[in-house]
């Protein structure tokens, strides 16, 4: 590889963090950088711009490559672009950040960041991937040119059986106990304990100020299935609804990319499958029982491990 040129760029950008890797031909990667969110919807344009920026010239920083080079391959993979709409705003901001910066892309890929990953993962072959982490969506493609999507709206409006849908209904469940409409429930203590909170007012005072986070709210989702596993009947219950809302992304996409009579691989992703091992099981055995054929993938591997895979492949 001529040093003043890359093989690929690769992003990975969602609504915590971003992190830009440079790889070679072989698929080993060179340099790395990271930066804070780039999720449109959530941070807005002028910060996405500053946190590509700054991701990308870590990234040759850390490979020890004169940013002027020449990337024959970038692909930005980045969380939020889920209507026509969005992919032109997102495009329009990736290309005003790289024509703003001393590197010449031959080949540019904007998309979804979890069409990029099943993409990488899967190549021709027909498959789901579902991702499960702080949000929640699921993309499926047929093997040929048919690809289809559920969920992915975020958090004001969708991200079921996510991490975050899963502190919420936490949270929610701590407050109707608090006033009487809901049952007595663990995750009471629990709750307070995480945020080191004395009384259930300040958790209400803390939901509505600026420091309230989705991250914050994610990350509950290890505290339900502590309770669940202490035998809390209001986390079992959370953790139930949540295999519910997952398992309708899976089937509404199987059957709309026209696989459910196929093989295909199914793979899940993300820290919701990581850590409870009660939704992995149950969405793993029942997406087996209706659908034989599938091939059962739970993977560790980083989003940007597919992302590298679907770059590389790029024509």
């Amino acid at each position: 590889m001529n040093k003043n040129t890359i093989e690929l760029l690769a992003v990975d950008g969602g609504g915590t963090k971003t992190l830009a890797v440079l790889v070679n031909a072989n698929g080993t990667i060179l340099g790395e950088g990271k930066a804070g969110a780039t999720n449109y919807h959530v941070v807005g344009a002028i910060r996405v711009k500053d946190a590509l920026e700054k991701a990308i010239l870590a990234a040759f920083k850390d490979a020890g490559i004169d940013p002027s080079s020449v990337v024959k391959k970038a692909v930005f993979a980045l969380a939020g672009i889920d209507t026509v709409n969005d992919e032109k705003e997102v495009s329009r901001v990736v290309k005003e950040t790289v024509n703003g910066l001393p590197i010449k892309i031959e080949r540019l890929q904007v998309e979804n960041d979890c069409l990029a990953a099943l993409l990488g993962s899967t190549q021709n072959n027909a498959g789901v991937l579902l991702i499960a982490g702080t949000g929640s969506i699921v993309f499926a493609h047929d093997g040929n040119n048919r690809i289809v999507r559920s969920g992915g709206w975020g958090h004001r409006f969708g991200d079921e059986g996510s991490g975050y849908w899963i502190g919420k209904q936490a949270i929610e469940s701590v407050l109707k106990m608090q006033d009487g409409r809901g049952e007595d429930t663990l995750l009471a203590e629990l709750v307070l304990e995480k945020f080191d909170f004395t009384k259930i007012e300040e958790l209400y005072n803390w939901a509505y100020s600026d420091a309230y986070s989705v991250d914050d709210v994610g990350a509950l989702a290890t505290t339900v299935d502590v309770a669940f596993r202490m035998g809390d009947p209001v986390s079992q219950r959370i953790l139930e609804r949540a295999v519910e809302e997952l398992l309708l992304l899976v089937y509404t996409v199987i059957e709309n990319a026209g696989i459910h009579q196929n093989e295909f691989d199914l793979i899940l992703q993300g820290g919701v499958f990581q850590h409870n091992h009660y939704i992995k099981n149950q969405v793993r055995n029942r997406v087996q029982l209706s659908f034989p054929k599938a091939n059962m993938i739970t993977t560790t591997e980083e989003p940007i491990q597919s992302i590298i895979k679907r770059g590389l492949k790029l024509k």
